[in-house]
């Protein structure tokens, strides 16, 4: 028995697991004294950054098996031969922008789904990045880099084209930051 908060957790399993994702369901008693089951997701960490080159921020373009076509930060996930969530954002932009080097700056962290994984996404901003050559994996062969102004990447988040939650997060975090 495991106590978190208001919930206990009286016993757990995996009910499937592929190189992605886990599922796993916990029996539970609720803040409310119900007893029943608690199905989650475990994923890995994941980054999102906010590189800055020239006074345009970074954006991809991709379409994406389940949510079709959008614009989001360069990131990713955070693999296990990651010492930490920065060495996944900087080998995230590298491969998807050849952007390398410059200062690096933690913009905090998000839980997207906190009632379905803990799964966080950590934010970055990177300035003073140096050009270099990519290094795509094969499902991002439709991946296009775009330098727009950050009033446009907010113009994006409003109009629906920047739809990935960390990304527009950080976007409108940024804009807000320039605001001040």
């Amino acid at each position: 028995m495991e106590q978190r908060g208001p919930w206990t957790r009286h016993n757990g399993r995996q009910s499937c697991s592929n190189p992605r994702f886990s599922v796993g369901r916990d029996e539970i008693t609720a803040p409310d004294g119900r007893r029943g089951d608690y199905h989650w997701v475990d994923v890995p960490d994941q980054v999102r950054v906010a590189a800055l080159v020239d006074g345009r921020l970074l954006v991809v373009e991709q379409f994406h098996y389940l949510a079709g076509p959008l614009w989001q930060l360069p990131g990713g996930a955070v693999d296990p031969s990651d010492a930490d969530p920065l060495a996944a954002a900087r080998r995230e932009l590298a491969e998807e922008t050849g952007r390398h080097g410059g200062t690096w700056t933690g913009q905090g962290s998000l839980y997207p789904l906190p009632g379905v994984t803990g799964c966080r996404v950590h934010l970055w901003r990177a300035e003073h990045t140096a050009a270099g050559p990519t290094a795509r994996e094969p499902g991002e062969a439709d991946l296009r880099v775009r330098h727009v102004p950050l009033t446009e990447a907010a113009s994006a988040v409003r109009n629906g084209l920047l739809r990935c939650a960390p990304s527009a997060a950080l976007v409108l975090a940024l804009v807000a930051e320039s605001r001040s």
